[in-house]
């Protein structure tokens, strides 16, 4: 799931139907107020915070969801007059930065393209994970590698909300993991039992 906190009318009706229309599922808080509510109950793989509106800040809101325990993704919506505020995000952990001068006039399919585009290099290692386990599970048959990386980016925004998958410890290569006992390896095993009903 993707969150879009933006409270401006414009860009909202630009990138939700824009993200929907891809397959994305999108939800968005009617207030600031209740960001940190809606991450807590939709637990989006993504929030896209919008740093130009006020009271509070994207940079309180930020603030904010790290403080709350959100561990998730980050991607900010600002252009290069944010500068100082960009760079005071990156010590609560953002993970991209969307903008520059299609901003200002509002948001054109660019810049959806430029988020959408975000969203993926957000996601790339954790889609990069699922797409090795679905390698490791399928007995490491060669020649299928799209195949397995569009199946791992359906997953990951089909289990987005529930994030039932297990990220792998640190310090261990995905050559050393036993896919037969990996959680991953039976969640993976699951989901295409599932497909098949």
């Amino acid at each position: 799931m993707i969150m879009v906190c933006t409270f401006r009318d414009d860009f909202r009706q630009q990138i939700v139907p824009y993200l929907s229309e891809r397959g994305y599922e999108v939800c968005v808080p009617s207030h600031r107020q209740d960001v940190l509510t809606m991450t807590t109950q939709q637990q989006p793989l993504v929030i896209l915070l919008d740093m130009y509106v006020s009271h509070p800040s994207g940079l309180e809101v930020l603030r904010e969801l790290r403080a709350h325990g959100f561990r998730g993704k980050v991607i900010l919506l600002a252009g290069s007059s944010m500068s100082s505020v960009i760079s005071q995000a990156y010590h609560f952990g953002i993970d991209q930065v969307v903008g520059g001068p299609q901003w200002v006039g509002g948001p054109t399919n660019i810049l959806c393209g430029q988020i959408e585009a975000a969203i993926h290099a957000a996601l790339h290692d954790l889609i990069a994970r699922r797409a090795y386990d679905l390698y490791e599970s399928r007995g490491r048959k060669h020649g299928q590698d799209v195949d397995n990386w569009l199946e791992a980016e359906r997953l990951v925004f089909k289990r987005g909300r529930s994030q039932k998958w297990v990220s792998q410890p640190p310090g261990i290569s995905p050559k050393e993991k036993n896919p037969q006992k990996s959680q991953l390896h039976i969640s993976i095993l699951r989901d295409e039992q599932e497909a098949k009903k």
